[in-house]
């Protein structure tokens, strides 16, 4: 059986559904910020933006990639921006090339996301210094074709957590 990669935008639901997936699946649940985050020995993603800079947070999240595709039968829970920017995207890119990964796109509305996002914007550092929830589903739909063409699946994502984990896992098991 192959990783799993959850993708999609801030606020689809990647790191709640991947519990749920993992659980239903009987398989281990990397979330991918933790994993980044543990690997800059700093405790929130914003403060890595803050004090070292995007492009510090996307190194550390690709080296955590990498090594999160290393566990056996996997579900990652990744970041938004895995599939859209570099170094992370290469990883991913590189993964899905060399086979035994499947990528999971969770398709939310704008709607959705920002009803999500206004109910709980969690540790998510402004990209733009925007309004934090428009920023978000900006980003989002700008996105929209990334994920797209980074998915080996696209799955709704706008109904509850346990819905959205039992379709993937009607389709994956």
């Amino acid at each position: 059986m192959s990783v799993i990669l959850l993708i999609g935008a801030r606020g689809s639901g990647k790191t709640a559904v991947g519990s749920v997936l993992a659980t239903l699946l009987g398989r281990p649940l990397v979330d991918l910020d933790e994993a980044a985050l543990a690997l800059t020995g700093l405790e929130r993603v914003s403060d890595v933006f803050e004090q070292a800079g995007e492009h510090a947070w996307r190194q550390a999240e690709a080296a955590a990639l990498e090594d999160a595709i290393r566990t056996p039968r996997a579900i990652i829970a990744t970041g938004g921006g895995v599939p859209c920017v570099d170094p992370p995207r290469v990883v991913l890119q590189r993964a899905r090339g060399e086979g035994g990964v499947t990528t999971v796109w969770l398709r939310c509305t704008p709607e959705v996301l920002a009803a999500r996002l206004a109910v709980d914007l969690g540790d998510r550092p402004s990209l733009t210094g925007g309004d934090p929830v428009q920023e978000s589903v900006g980003v989002a739909e700008s996105r929209a074709s990334l994920y797209a063409a980074a998915a080996d699946l696209e799955v709704d994502g706008d109904g509850s957590i346990a819905e959205v984990a039992e379709a993937i896992a009607a389709v994956i098991a």
